[in-house]
């Protein structure tokens, strides 16, 4: 089904906006140097879509580009056509607002902020940097000979300036294709909403972007600062709601949405594989306990420092990282964490609800004092636990399966309260069987839902260290140890 001229324009304006909105509230961020920000901005030539104006740093320019789909790419033919017979190429429109931006020495931030992914088979836009998503650091180191030597010419003819200039201009052009639709954004703006006490759900999302719209069409064109921000919430009613701090944890794939974050924490670069479904190991073990587990722990403290005792917790990781999460955040230091599992909330705030399961009779291994402990919510684990557990070294004792009645399935644990009911439930009998075995460590084998997981490890204390395990499928291999 395709969209008519006007319904992908009315789609592209309100993508537009919202993304508007995502920065206007960064005004509200004590942590942040930014004063307000101007919308299809004057003097700003083809970077005035949104025009981010900071005390410190550099002001942030940004074009905003929009697909109804992704089958067009960005790609060389896209940066040196151009829209009509008579106007500008975009290379030429970002060279012209990069000269009219640059003043006193000082060089602007510019971004293509765009839903449209970047052709990476070409040799010239293969080379943008993974860090800071510029094409001139990489497309400089490129010999002349070379294919993307040769197309840094080509673009440099197309200017009529020296190579040397156009990679001073692509060193300050950040390109941020690939980005994610309206859904990914709206989330990251919610999580930003929720951060400064703002009501977070979808309508107040609406609002903000009607408040961009309503700027616009009143050509409004000088800065929204501050206080101009406060009053037009007030106006809507988006006060509401207790501050929300949101931590994005990427764990075995990236977030296009982690900036917009309270804290954001990238793991990806250390496992091994390059698919997220390939991301189970780390290329070094030690990092689970030597570096993921600190910086989880350093994501408390600073939430902590910011005042902020409400954490929603989001990202791409395996159910271990979401158990370590939720000890991170845990209940004892009196913060209350949430997730969003299968599009309800689930949060350590609601009343617990019963949730029955079934405890296993114990099986002795007679390996030593430990216990290990297998939690089957999803799927039965306890036929490969077991298999692994005898096929280990590891000194263990006792294994105890616990299961979630009548049956382990996908929708065993339909909402929130049961949740907290079962990772209730869960605890009791691990610390009983402590309690019954005096064992000093526990071994802790999951299957189940990531919230499960989260308010688990929530909830996780007076109950010996515990070592998580990742499966690898087969078998198991060791992943965080949470102390005692």
């Amino acid at each position: 089904m395709s969209l008519s001229a006007a319904g992908a324009a009315l789609q592209g304006h309100d993508y537009q906006h919202l993304f508007a909105w995502y920065h206007a509230l960064r005004a509200l961020n004590p942590t942040e140097d930014v004063l307000g920000i101007e919308v299809e901005a004057k003097n700003a030539g083809n970077v005035d879509d949104v025009v981010v104006r900071r005390r410190a740093a550099a002001d942030e320019h940004y074009q905003v580009k929009y697909s109804v789909d992704g089958r067009h790419p960005i790609d060389q033919a896209w940066w040196v056509t151009p829209a009509t017979s008579k106007g500008k190429s975009p290379l030429q429109s970002f060279w012209r607002s990069f000269r009219t931006l640059s003043r006193d020495g000082h060089r602007p931030h510019m971004g293509l902020y765009t839903n449209r992914p970047l052709d990476v088979s070409d040799p010239v836009l293969a080379l943008q940097d993974g860090r800071t998503g510029t094409l001139g650091p990489r497309l400089r180191l490129a010999t002349s000979s070379s294919k993307a030597g040769r197309g840094r010419k080509r673009w440099a003819t197309h200017l009529g300036v020296a190579e040397s200039d156009l990679l001073e201009m692509l060193d300050h052009l950040v390109l941020l294709t690939g980005q994610s639709g309206w859904a990914g954004l709206a989330t990251s703006v919610s999580d930003r909403m929720a951060a400064v006490g703002l009501r977070s759900d979808e309508l107040a999302v609406e609002q903000g972007v009607q408040a961009i719209r309503a700027w616009v069409t009143g050509a409004r064109r000088e800065k929204v600062d501050r206080e101009a921000l406060a009053a037009e919430i007030a106006r809507r009613g988006l006060h509401g709601e207790a501050r929300q701090a949101a931590v994005v944890v990427q764990a075995i794939d990236r977030d296009p949405w982690a900036a917009g974050a309270t804290v954001n924490i990238d793991w990806v670069e250390l496992f091994e594989g390059d698919h997220p479904r390939a991301r189970r190991q780390l290329r070094d073990p030690g990092d689970w306990n030597a570096r993921l587990l600190p910086e989880l722990e350093g994501a408390e403290r600073t939430l902590r420092a910011l005042g902020f005792d409400r954490v929603l917790v989001r990202g791409d990781m395996r159910l271990p990282a979401w158990f370590a999460a939720g000890v991170a955040f845990g209940d004892t230091r009196n913060v209350r964490v949430a997730c969003v599992q299968g599009g309800q909330r689930w949060g350590s705030e609601v009343t617990p609800g019963d949730f029955p399961v079934h405890v296993g009779s114990p099986v002795a291994l007679g390996a030593g004092n430990e216990l290990a402990v297998g939690l089957s919510v999803t799927n039965d684990l306890a036929e490969d636990v077991l298999g692994y557990l005898r096929g280990s070294a590891l000194p263990v004792g006792r294994f105890i399966a616990i299961a979630a009645a009548p049956a382990p399935s996908r929708t065993a644990i339909p909402d929130a309260a049961r949740a907290m009911g079962w990772a209730l439930a869960v605890r009791q009998v691990v610390r009983d069987q402590v309690r019954a075995t005096g064992a000093r460590r526990v071994h802790l084998f999951l299957s189940g839902p990531a919230g499960g997981a989260l308010l688990l490890g929530h909830l996780w204390n007076r109950i010996p260290s515990t070592q998580l395990y990742e499966d690898l499928s087969p078998g198991y291999a060791p992943v965080f140890l949470i102390p005692g």
